[in-house]
Parts: C-alpha cells; structure tokens; sequence
C-alpha cells in the first residue's frame, strides 16, 4: 500500500497510525491550503481501494 501511495504522488507524505487508523501526514507546496489538500485527496484516492474520511489541518 505504501509503495502505491508514494507511486500516487504522496512522496511529500509521512505515514503512521494511531488508535488504530492510518493517517498521512504531508508537507505539500500549492498556491492555497485548499489546493494542497485538494490536491492530496485526489493522489490518496487514486490508489485502488482507499478512501480519505477525514481531514485536519495543524
């Protein structure tokens, strides 16, 4: 799944899981936080099988 998701275009994320969810943490440059996010949900949700629930912003 990792190797699928870096191929995706999540090279600038930081995988982990907590409380029993995985999470991705980016570090992705855009022109707005909205594009970055947008842009980062359509590369999560590319790879067969996964699906963004949530989002937070930090």
């Amino acid at each position: 799944m990792l190797d699928a998701l870096y191929e995706s275009g999540c090279d600038d994320a930081l995988a982990g899981s907590a409380d029993g969810a995985q999470y991705l943490d980016f570090t992705r440059t855009a022109q707005t936080i909205e594009e970055a996010i947008r842009s980062a949900i359509a590369d999560v949700e590319s790879v067969a099988g996964v699906t963004v629930v949530g989002v937070d912003r930090d």
